[in-house]
């Protein structure tokens, strides 16, 4: 542990940096932006088969029998399969073996798979799809999961509806609350969403000469792929081969079950035939089917002096994680760990459910259950002040978390970020007069429109902390003509994640960015990394390639040494230039090293690997550190409500986060945008909707999200605290910016019209109501 802090305080100290920092654009964007990235549709062979499944047409029902025989007899189509002909496992749950690949004698949800059709035409197999004809006997279901807790609801699986129960336990919360000036108690509830990734799901597999299958798709986690298509088809891990095309987006279900269904039924296509097989969701397919952000219900009672000083908090966290887990036992933990803000509070009682209903399956989505959580602690905060007849940013600040500060894990904080973060944000947002303008425009305007702002803090644990051990593996080698080639079993979705650890790795060799290239994802060429999720790419696999790179450069120091006739302490490696400290001029190229060190027999390939590390609470109380650090962040919204139509505008967002150290300032002006942007949604229009199980929001007719015409401006600004886990100090940064838009755009349409906001999303329906509600205060 010593010498991990020597080195991050050796790093952090450098400010000397060539390429980190610097605004580099995405190493692919070229490649995106002229169609030569390789999808994989792109990558088909002409004999492929297509393959589609048989899906549930209701949530809960025994399936009596199924008849085939129409669907046989349509020209073209090759096989049938259902849950007897597959040669392995059947199970297709991501973490937990819960759920079924193809469903055997009940299914769950709307949507599930229960068999799978192959044929020479996709045209050939959608008609053999209408054929089937499936005897259900309906069961009784579940679809709110505050009843599905109760001791008599209709049970989803055997064991019971709630499949886990989080706590947290600091101080005395009742001796807290009898302290208190002020009690407030509310109720908030969040919305099913779904991530929308612009590619649906898809997954090619072909034979292989030996027996094995080759699977090519669109994905986060090549090797939770491989582990599962090789577990249902009977088959060793290393006999079957994941390559991750070019990816059109994740948002997080993309590591959970649906890319995983999509290359399996391909493989097992595969398989039994011994052709090439692809499985393509359509997009009201991937929408029915692809993991959720969970459903929140969540009651929060916050006790506070006088003075603003909060004294004791206690919240109820009731998650819908639909019909199977999926992450949503993981996402409990998240929740519960965030559901107070970032304030320091003494006394606190939580109580986090993940409940088992008969809905769509709910699992990863970018910020994995924090929006909700901050959501309902913010949309809290504000309502606190009203009560106390206090500025809501005030208040904040007279409780946020500082350094030496204990969360309500009793972890200690140990920078400043929060405080920078909320500094900025107050002074850049103008927060005092702008309020004072909307309320005095709002008091005097005749017309239709209403003018809010709002604030909201967020703190966010880094990187999977007690969802996982946080791991990487990264492989950097060198060629002879010094070109340096990276190889990791992480991926890039869409995120810029590629282009950050190859400015890890230029900046460590001292090459210039373009002599370093991303190979292709490929399980049978590199180590399991760990998955790529929780924002840690650049944060922790940047450690792994910064051991990688740094490896072959202390290699390369020696035979520089030589060359230059100087200490190899006085060898710098910089922008493709070797050189004795001491002496610039005397130099030679990357390339001329490299050359020699061939020459002599060096082998210039090494596997850099970090972990970091371990977390520990207690599942008693919560109490412990379970991040090893935070990412922070502060938000102001103004918003203008049309009183009539109930539509409500996002005017600004003003946002300040801490991210450690600044890698790539394009990258995270992108992450910056499209995440505010993705948070938006959630807070004004996105909603997935079930009736009675089935979903009624299944495409872009139904399901609204935001586009450029929707977009804010956004006015950022980027804070360097740097922490003790990630490369260079870099924090996580790929989901923080859609945490903080649903609470602080909230709370600016509670100030536009003075009544509060406690279910999101924000739609002119709901927004009518409160407005009818204000009229009646």
């Amino acid at each position: 542990m010593a010498e991990v802090e020597k080195q991050v305080e050796r790093l952090l100290n450098s400010k000397d940096f060539v390429v980190i920092g610097k605004g580099i654009a995405r190493v692919d964007s070229l490649e995106a932006v002229t169609g030569r990235l390789a999808f994989t549709g792109d990558l088909l062979p002409s004999n492929v088969l297509y393959v589609r499944p048989v899906r549930s047409t209701v949530p809960h029902a025994l399936i009596k029998d199924i008849d085939f025989s129409a669907a046989k007899n349509i020209p073209g189509i090759v096989g049938i399969y259902t849950w007897r002909d597959i040669p392995g496992i059947n199970d297709a749950g991501s973490l937990i073996p819960d759920r079924p690949f193809l469903a055997v004698d009940k299914v769950r949800h709307y949507g599930e798979a229960m068999a799978i059709i192959a044929g020479e035409r996709p045209e050939a197999v959608d008609e053999a799809i209408g054929l089937v004809r499936v005897e259900y006997e309906r069961l009784p279901a579940v679809f709110d999961p505050v009843e599905a807790m109760k001791p008599d609801a209709p049970k989803v699986h055997d064991k019971g509806n709630i499949c886990r129960h989080m706590k947290i336990r600091k101080g005395d919360v009742e001796k807290g609350f009898q302290e208190a000036d002020v009690i407030i108690e509310n109720t908030y509830q969040t919305e099913f969403i779904d991530s929308v990734p612009p590619e649906p799901e898809i997954g090619l597999a072909s034979p292989d000469q030996d027996g094995g299958i080759t699977c090519i798709g669109s994905m986060q986690n090549p090797f939770d792929v491989r582990w599962k298509v090789a577990d249902i088809l009977g088959l060793p891990q290393e006999k079957v081969r994941v390559i991750q095309a070019a990816t059109g987006g994740g948002f997080g279900p993309k590591s959970d079950e649906t890319p995983i269904d999509v290359c399996a039924y391909a493989a097992l296509v595969a398989y039994k035939t011994g052709r090439s097989a692809v499985s393509i969701m359509t997009r009201d397919e991937a929408m029915v089917t692809q993991a959720k952000r969970h459903k929140f219900i969540i009651k929060n009672k916050t006790g506070a002096r006088s003075d603003g000083r909060l004294v004791a908090w206690e919240s109820t966290l009731i998650e819908d994680t639909g019909a199977y887990i999926s992450k949503g036992h993981l996402v409990i933990v998240r929740a519960i760990f965030h559901c107070a803000g970032p304030y320091d509070i003494p006394n606190v009682k939580a109580d986090g459910y993940c409940v088992l209903t008969n809905n769509t399956f709910a699992g990863s989505t970018r910020g994995f259950g924090a929006p909700q959580a901050f959501f309902a602690a913010e949309r809290q905060m504000d309502e606190l002040a009203r009560k106390l007849g206090m500025d809501p940013f005030e208040l904040r600040l007279k409780n946020l978390l500082r350094r030496g500060s204990k969360t309500i894990t009793s972890a200690e904080i140990e920078d400043d970020g929060l405080a920078m973060c909320a500094e900025w944000v107050y002074n850049n947002s103008e927060w005092v007069r702008k309020r004072r303008e909307y309320e005095e425009f709002n008091r005097k305007t005749r017309g239709p429109i209403r003018k809010g702002i709002g604030v909201a803090m967020i703190y966010h644990g880094n990187t999977l902390g007690p969802e996982g051990e946080d791991f990487a593996y990264v492989d950097v080698s060198v060629d002879k003509d010094g070109k340096v080639s990276v190889r990791t079993g992480l991926t890039d979705f869409g995120t810029g994640a590629a282009t950050g650890l190859l400015m890890i790795v230029a900046e460590e060799l001292g090459v210039t960015l373009d002599k370093v290239r991303m190979e292709r994802p490929d399980t049978s060429k590199v180590q399991n990394p760990g998955p790529t999720v929780a924002s840690r790419v650049t944060a922790i696999g940047g450690r792994a390639a910064q051991e990688a790179a740094s490896k072959i450069r202390e290699k390369l120091k020696g035979v520089a040494a030589e060359m230059l006739g100087c200490p190899s302490e006085r060898v710098v490696f910089r922008e493709g230039r070797v050189y004795d400290s001491e002496n610039p001029e005397n130099k030679v190229s990357f390339e001329e090293v490299v050359s020699q060190a061939y020459r002599i027999g060096l082998e210039l390939k090494e596997t850099g690997y970090y972990i970091a590390p371990p977390t520990k609470w207690d599942e008693e109380t919560g109490q412990g550190k379970p991040y090893n650090q935070y990412t922070y962040g502060a938000e102001v919204a103004e918003v203008e409500v049309d009183v009539e139509t109930g539509l409500v505008k996002v005017v600004r967002i003003t946002c300040a986060f801490d991210v450690g150290r600044i890698v790539n300032p394009i990258g995270l002006k992108d992450v910056v945008h499209g995440g505010t942007i993705m948070g938006m949604g959630q807070a004004i229009m996105e909603r997935f909707i079930h009736e009675d199980g089935i979903v009624l929001t299944d495409n872009f007719s139904t399901y609204w999200i935001p586009t450029a015409v929707d977009s804010p401006e956004i006015i950022y600004h980027l804070i360097e605290s740097p922490g003790p886990a990630g490369a260079y100090g870099a924090k996580a940064m790929g989901e923080i910016p859609v945490v903080p838009p649903p609470a602080a755009i909230s709370n600016a349409v509670a100030h536009a019209l003075g009544v509060p906001v406690k279910q999101i999303p924000l739609t002119p329906d709901r927004v009518l109501e409160l407005v009818k509600r204000a009229g009646e205060t």
